[in-house]
Protein backbone atom coordinates (compact mmCIF):
# COMPACT_ATOMS: atom_id res chain seq x y z
CA UNK A 1 0.00 0.00 0.00
CA UNK A 2 1.39 3.62 -0.79
CA UNK A 3 0.43 6.38 1.04
CA UNK A 4 -0.13 10.33 -0.14
CA UNK A 5 3.29 12.56 0.74
CA UNK A 6 2.64 14.71 3.52
CA UNK A 7 1.70 18.13 2.84
CA UNK A 8 4.98 19.56 4.14
CA UNK A 9 6.69 17.45 1.97
CA UNK A 10 4.27 18.20 -1.06
CA UNK A 11 4.83 22.34 -0.83
CA UNK A 12 8.75 21.70 -0.16
CA UNK A 13 8.69 19.46 -3.86
CA UNK A 14 6.78 22.62 -5.38
CA UNK A 15 8.58 25.55 -3.69
CA UNK A 16 11.69 23.71 -5.48
CA UNK A 17 9.71 23.06 -8.52
CA UNK A 18 8.87 27.09 -8.91
CA UNK A 19 12.44 27.66 -6.84
CA UNK A 20 10.53 29.92 -4.39
CA UNK A 21 13.27 30.36 -1.13
CA UNK A 22 10.72 29.16 0.82
CA UNK A 23 13.93 28.28 3.38
CA UNK A 24 16.78 30.48 4.00
CA UNK A 25 19.23 30.93 6.69
CA UNK A 26 20.43 34.40 7.75
CA UNK A 27 23.79 34.48 9.13
CA UNK A 28 23.90 37.39 11.86
CA UNK A 29 27.17 37.28 12.84
CA UNK A 30 30.91 35.29 11.92
CA UNK A 31 31.59 35.78 15.87
CA UNK A 32 31.52 33.10 17.46
CA UNK A 33 33.45 32.44 21.47
CA UNK A 34 34.29 28.73 20.51
CA UNK A 35 37.13 27.19 18.36
CA UNK A 36 35.09 24.25 17.24
CA UNK A 37 37.58 22.21 14.85
CA UNK A 38 34.90 20.30 12.91
CA UNK A 39 33.58 24.14 12.19
CA UNK A 40 33.45 25.78 8.77
CA UNK A 41 33.91 29.16 9.01
CA UNK A 42 37.69 30.08 8.41
CA UNK A 43 37.66 34.03 10.01
CA UNK A 44 35.77 34.62 12.87
CA UNK A 45 37.41 38.03 13.15
CA UNK A 46 35.42 39.05 9.70
CA UNK A 47 33.49 42.22 9.82
CA UNK A 48 29.55 41.77 10.22
CA UNK A 49 28.41 44.05 7.44
CA UNK A 50 24.61 44.33 7.75
CA UNK A 51 23.50 46.97 10.05
CA UNK A 52 20.44 46.52 11.99
CA UNK A 53 18.27 48.33 9.42
CA UNK A 54 19.34 46.80 6.43
CA UNK A 55 18.72 43.25 7.96
CA UNK A 56 15.06 44.57 8.74
CA UNK A 57 14.09 45.77 5.01
CA UNK A 58 15.78 42.32 4.13
CA UNK A 59 12.82 40.81 6.62
CA UNK A 60 10.59 42.30 4.45
CA UNK A 61 12.19 41.07 1.10
CA UNK A 62 12.34 37.74 2.25
CA UNK A 63 8.55 37.90 2.95
CA UNK A 64 7.92 39.22 -0.57
CA UNK A 65 9.33 36.17 -2.06
CA UNK A 66 7.95 33.16 -0.39
CA UNK A 67 10.22 32.38 2.60
CA UNK A 68 8.35 30.52 5.17
CA UNK A 69 11.31 28.92 7.50
CA UNK A 70 13.40 31.67 8.45
CA UNK A 71 16.64 30.67 10.58
CA UNK A 72 18.70 33.00 12.00
CA UNK A 73 22.40 31.87 12.66
CA UNK A 74 26.01 32.65 12.97
CA UNK A 75 28.70 32.30 14.59
CA UNK A 76 27.01 32.81 17.71
CA UNK A 77 23.73 34.76 17.22
CA UNK A 78 23.75 35.78 20.83
CA UNK A 79 26.97 37.99 20.90
CA UNK A 80 24.69 40.31 18.29
CA UNK A 81 23.44 43.28 20.47
CA UNK A 82 20.02 43.51 18.22
CA UNK A 83 19.45 39.97 17.94
CA UNK A 84 16.57 40.55 20.01
CA UNK A 85 14.63 43.03 18.10
CA UNK A 86 15.66 41.02 14.32
CA UNK A 87 14.12 37.76 15.66
CA UNK A 88 10.85 40.16 16.79
CA UNK A 89 10.82 41.47 13.28
CA UNK A 90 11.07 37.80 12.10
CA UNK A 91 7.81 36.64 13.64
CA UNK A 92 5.99 40.02 13.68
CA UNK A 93 6.23 38.97 9.18
CA UNK A 94 4.74 35.72 10.19
CA UNK A 95 8.39 33.41 9.63
CA UNK A 96 8.75 29.72 10.96
CA UNK A 97 11.62 31.36 12.93
CA UNK A 98 14.68 29.09 14.20
CA UNK A 99 17.40 30.12 16.15
CA UNK A 100 20.79 28.31 16.01
CA UNK A 101 23.03 28.86 19.14
CA UNK A 102 25.67 27.15 21.24
CA UNK A 103 24.15 27.51 24.12
CA UNK A 104 26.93 29.07 25.83
CA UNK A 105 25.78 32.38 26.50
CA UNK A 106 21.86 31.71 27.31
CA UNK A 107 21.29 33.63 31.08
CA UNK A 108 17.66 34.13 32.49
CA UNK A 109 17.74 37.49 30.37
CA UNK A 110 18.27 35.67 26.98
CA UNK A 111 15.76 32.81 27.60
CA UNK A 112 13.17 34.86 29.09
CA UNK A 113 13.34 36.53 25.88
CA UNK A 114 13.35 33.38 23.44
CA UNK A 115 10.53 32.39 24.86
CA UNK A 116 8.46 35.47 24.00
CA UNK A 117 9.53 34.58 20.15
CA UNK A 118 7.40 30.78 20.03
CA UNK A 119 10.67 29.76 17.92
CA UNK A 120 12.84 26.43 17.75
CA UNK A 121 15.70 26.75 19.37
CA UNK A 122 18.51 24.40 18.21
CA UNK A 123 21.77 23.96 19.99
CA UNK A 124 24.84 21.66 19.25
CA UNK A 125 25.30 19.57 22.19
CA UNK A 126 29.36 17.39 21.20
CA UNK A 127 28.80 14.60 24.05
CA UNK A 128 27.59 14.34 27.45
CA UNK A 129 31.25 14.15 28.81
CA UNK A 130 32.71 17.10 29.46
CA UNK A 131 36.56 16.06 28.30
CA UNK A 132 34.86 15.12 25.06
CA UNK A 133 32.89 18.23 24.60
CA UNK A 134 35.56 20.75 25.47
CA UNK A 135 37.96 18.81 23.27
CA UNK A 136 35.89 19.74 19.82
CA UNK A 137 34.68 23.49 21.73
CA UNK A 138 38.64 24.00 22.57
CA UNK A 139 37.09 26.31 25.13
CA UNK A 140 37.39 25.48 29.26
CA UNK A 141 33.95 25.36 30.71
CA UNK A 142 32.18 25.36 27.59
CA UNK A 143 30.18 22.25 28.88
CA UNK A 144 28.52 23.60 31.98
CA UNK A 145 27.84 26.57 30.51
CA UNK A 146 26.31 24.86 27.41
CA UNK A 147 23.90 22.55 29.68
CA UNK A 148 23.21 25.34 31.68
CA UNK A 149 22.20 26.96 28.91
CA UNK A 150 20.02 23.93 27.48
CA UNK A 151 18.04 23.39 30.56
CA UNK A 152 17.00 27.34 31.28
CA UNK A 153 15.29 26.75 27.61
CA UNK A 154 13.63 23.30 28.56
CA UNK A 155 12.32 25.06 31.87
CA UNK A 156 10.80 27.50 30.14
CA UNK A 157 8.93 25.23 27.31
CA UNK A 158 11.03 26.17 24.72
CA UNK A 159 11.06 23.91 21.95
CA UNK A 160 14.34 22.81 21.84
CA UNK A 161 16.68 20.16 19.53
CA UNK A 162 19.76 18.96 20.26
CA UNK A 163 22.41 18.60 17.30
CA UNK A 164 24.83 16.32 17.54
CA UNK A 165 27.77 16.24 13.61
CA UNK A 166 29.48 13.07 14.70
CA UNK A 167 33.48 13.52 14.47
CA UNK A 168 35.91 10.76 15.19
CA UNK A 169 36.07 11.47 19.33
CA UNK A 170 32.62 11.53 19.93
CA UNK A 171 30.28 9.20 17.36
CA UNK A 172 30.31 6.16 19.73
CA UNK A 173 28.56 8.08 22.67
CA UNK A 174 25.40 9.25 19.96
CA UNK A 175 23.19 6.63 22.15
CA UNK A 176 24.18 9.11 25.49
CA UNK A 177 23.22 12.45 23.74
CA UNK A 178 19.97 11.05 22.38
CA UNK A 179 18.99 9.24 25.90
CA UNK A 180 19.76 12.63 27.30
CA UNK A 181 17.50 15.05 25.00
CA UNK A 182 15.14 12.64 25.81
CA UNK A 183 14.72 12.73 29.47
CA UNK A 184 14.71 16.77 29.45
CA UNK A 185 11.93 16.79 26.53
CA UNK A 186 14.14 18.15 23.84
CA UNK A 187 14.31 16.83 20.01
CA UNK A 188 17.69 15.61 18.99
CA UNK A 189 19.20 14.77 15.44
CA UNK A 190 22.86 13.42 14.71
CA UNK A 191 24.52 13.46 11.38
CA UNK A 192 27.82 12.40 9.67
CA UNK A 193 28.34 14.57 7.32
CA UNK A 194 31.53 17.24 8.24
CA UNK A 195 32.51 19.55 5.48
CA UNK A 196 35.56 21.87 4.70
CA UNK A 197 35.83 25.61 5.69
CA UNK A 198 33.92 28.15 3.59
CA UNK A 199 37.64 29.37 2.01
CA UNK A 200 38.18 25.30 0.76
CA UNK A 201 40.61 24.31 4.11
CA UNK A 202 40.07 20.85 4.29
CA UNK A 203 41.22 20.49 7.82
CA UNK A 204 38.10 20.10 9.18
CA UNK A 205 37.40 16.55 7.28
CA UNK A 206 40.73 15.43 9.86
CA UNK A 207 37.51 14.46 12.15
CA UNK A 208 35.63 13.35 9.93
CA UNK A 209 34.18 9.61 10.77
CA UNK A 210 34.89 6.64 7.53
CA UNK A 211 31.39 5.97 5.92
CA UNK A 212 31.80 1.93 7.23
CA UNK A 213 32.74 2.94 10.76
CA UNK A 214 29.33 4.66 10.64
CA UNK A 215 27.42 2.01 9.50
CA UNK A 216 26.16 0.36 12.59
CA UNK A 217 24.65 3.81 13.44
CA UNK A 218 23.12 4.52 9.89
CA UNK A 219 21.38 1.06 10.70
CA UNK A 220 20.37 2.05 14.13
CA UNK A 221 17.65 4.70 15.62
CA UNK A 222 19.28 7.20 15.15
CA UNK A 223 19.50 7.81 11.31
CA UNK A 224 17.34 7.37 8.49
CA UNK A 225 19.88 6.93 6.01
CA UNK A 226 19.43 3.39 5.30
CA UNK A 227 16.22 4.23 3.45
CA UNK A 228 16.55 5.64 -0.26
CA UNK A 229 13.90 7.24 -2.31
CA UNK A 230 11.74 5.38 -4.38
CA UNK A 231 13.13 5.66 -8.23
CA UNK A 232 10.41 8.18 -9.75
CA UNK A 233 10.81 10.81 -12.64
CA UNK A 234 10.00 13.40 -11.10
CA UNK A 235 13.25 12.77 -8.54
CA UNK A 236 15.13 11.88 -11.32
CA UNK A 237 14.50 15.05 -13.51
CA UNK A 238 14.26 17.06 -10.89
CA UNK A 239 16.22 19.57 -8.66
CA UNK A 240 18.99 17.71 -6.92
CA UNK A 241 19.77 19.33 -4.27
CA UNK A 242 17.59 22.30 -2.28
CA UNK A 243 20.60 24.61 -2.70
CA UNK A 244 19.19 27.95 -4.90
CA UNK A 245 16.01 25.72 -5.24
CA UNK A 246 14.23 26.02 -2.43
CA UNK A 247 17.16 27.37 -0.05
CA UNK A 248 19.40 30.82 0.01
CA UNK A 249 21.90 31.24 2.43
CA UNK A 250 22.98 34.99 3.25
CA UNK A 251 26.19 35.59 5.36
CA UNK A 252 26.89 38.26 7.55
CA UNK A 253 28.71 39.98 4.90
CA UNK A 254 25.57 40.38 2.93
CA UNK A 255 26.46 37.63 0.04
CA UNK A 256 23.59 35.63 -1.02
CA UNK A 257 25.19 32.25 -1.39
CA UNK A 258 23.30 28.57 -2.70
CA UNK A 259 24.36 27.09 0.22
CA UNK A 260 26.23 27.79 3.40
CA UNK A 261 29.16 26.02 2.09
CA UNK A 262 29.09 26.18 -1.96
CA UNK A 263 31.81 28.63 -3.07
CA UNK A 264 30.12 31.54 -5.32
CA UNK A 265 28.32 34.16 -4.50
CA UNK A 266 24.46 35.37 -6.58
CA UNK A 267 25.13 39.09 -5.12
CA UNK A 268 25.24 41.43 -2.03
CA UNK A 269 21.74 42.44 -0.42
CA UNK A 270 23.83 45.85 0.03
CA UNK A 271 23.94 46.13 -3.33
CA UNK A 272 20.74 44.75 -4.66
CA UNK A 273 17.46 43.82 -3.09
CA UNK A 274 17.20 39.73 -2.29
CA UNK A 275 14.09 39.07 -4.94
CA UNK A 276 16.41 40.70 -7.64
CA UNK A 277 19.47 38.35 -7.02
CA UNK A 278 17.45 35.78 -6.36
CA UNK A 279 15.86 36.17 -10.15
CA UNK A 280 18.55 37.56 -11.73
CA UNK A 281 21.68 35.80 -10.38
CA UNK A 282 23.74 33.99 -13.11
CA UNK A 283 25.68 31.63 -10.77
CA UNK A 284 22.36 30.77 -8.72
CA UNK A 285 20.36 30.27 -11.63
CA UNK A 286 23.59 27.87 -13.19
CA UNK A 287 23.40 25.94 -9.64
CA UNK A 288 19.42 25.43 -9.45
CA UNK A 289 19.36 23.80 -12.48
CA UNK A 290 21.58 21.31 -12.35
CA UNK A 291 20.03 18.08 -12.93
CA UNK A 292 21.19 14.35 -12.72
CA UNK A 293 21.81 14.51 -16.62
CA UNK A 294 24.36 17.30 -15.96
CA UNK A 295 26.49 15.22 -14.15
CA UNK A 296 29.45 13.72 -14.59
CA UNK A 297 29.41 9.82 -14.15
CA UNK A 298 26.73 10.76 -11.53
CA UNK A 299 24.10 10.35 -13.89
CA UNK A 300 24.36 7.40 -14.61
CA UNK A 301 25.14 5.63 -11.81
CA UNK A 302 22.62 3.12 -10.12
CA UNK A 303 23.40 4.51 -6.58
CA UNK A 304 22.37 7.88 -7.03
CA UNK A 305 19.47 7.04 -5.01
CA UNK A 306 21.90 6.67 -1.79
CA UNK A 307 24.62 8.93 -1.92
CA UNK A 308 22.91 12.51 -0.51
CA UNK A 309 24.95 14.20 -3.52
CA UNK A 310 26.08 17.96 -2.12
CA UNK A 311 27.62 19.47 -5.25
CA UNK A 312 29.41 21.73 -2.31
CA UNK A 313 31.36 18.47 -1.55
CA UNK A 314 31.91 17.81 -4.90
CA UNK A 315 33.29 20.87 -5.94
CA UNK A 316 35.15 21.70 -2.39
CA UNK A 317 36.77 17.93 -1.93
CA UNK A 318 37.27 16.79 -6.08
CA UNK A 319 37.07 19.84 -7.72
CA UNK A 320 34.36 19.49 -9.82
CA UNK A 321 30.51 20.58 -8.84
CA UNK A 322 29.22 18.50 -11.77
CA UNK A 323 31.67 15.53 -10.60
CA UNK A 324 31.15 12.73 -8.38
CA UNK A 325 32.04 13.39 -4.56
CA UNK A 326 34.31 10.82 -3.49
CA UNK A 327 32.42 11.20 0.14
CA UNK A 328 29.12 10.64 -1.86
CA UNK A 329 30.69 7.20 -3.17
CA UNK A 330 31.71 6.02 0.06
CA UNK A 331 28.25 7.19 1.71
CA UNK A 332 26.39 5.50 -0.88
CA UNK A 333 28.17 2.27 -0.88
CA UNK A 334 27.59 2.41 3.32
CA UNK A 335 23.91 3.15 2.58
CA UNK A 336 23.33 0.35 0.05
CA UNK A 337 25.04 -2.52 2.21
CA UNK A 338 22.34 -1.23 4.85
CA UNK A 339 19.63 -1.53 2.84
CA UNK A 340 20.49 -4.63 1.36
CA UNK A 341 20.41 -6.40 4.31
CA UNK A 342 17.60 -4.62 5.74
CA UNK A 343 15.76 -5.83 2.30
CA UNK A 344 14.82 -2.18 1.59
CA UNK A 345 16.85 -1.79 -1.72
CA UNK A 346 15.35 -1.12 -4.73
CA UNK A 347 15.04 -3.68 -7.66
CA UNK A 348 17.11 -4.26 -10.57
CA UNK A 349 14.81 -2.72 -12.36
CA UNK A 350 14.01 0.73 -10.54
CA UNK A 351 17.74 1.09 -10.07
CA UNK A 352 17.69 0.76 -13.96
CA UNK A 353 14.31 3.56 -14.28
CA UNK A 354 16.37 5.72 -12.03
CA UNK A 355 19.38 5.64 -14.60
CA UNK A 356 17.26 5.71 -17.53
CA UNK A 357 15.14 8.61 -16.31
CA UNK A 358 18.38 10.26 -15.02
CA UNK A 359 19.68 10.16 -18.82
CA UNK A 360 16.68 11.36 -20.60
Amino acid sequence: MTFPLPASTRMLMQASRESIPIEVSLELTHHCNYRCEHCYIPNFQAPDRLPTARVMTLLEELADTGTLYLTLTGGEIFLRKDWYEIAQRARELGFSLRLFSNGFLIDDAIADRIQTLYCTLEISLYSVRAETFEAVTQRPGSFAKTIAGIERVRARGIETILKMPLMTHNYDQVGEVSEYAQRIGAGFMSFGKILPRKDGDLTPLGVRVPERDLETYYGGPYSGCSQPPQASGEVADGPLCAAGNRFASINSAGEVLACNILPGSGGSVLEKSFGEIWRESKWLNFVRNIRPKDLHTCGTCSKLSYCGRCHAQAMMEDGDILGPSSWAKEHAEAVERIAARSGTAPSAAESSASVANSKS
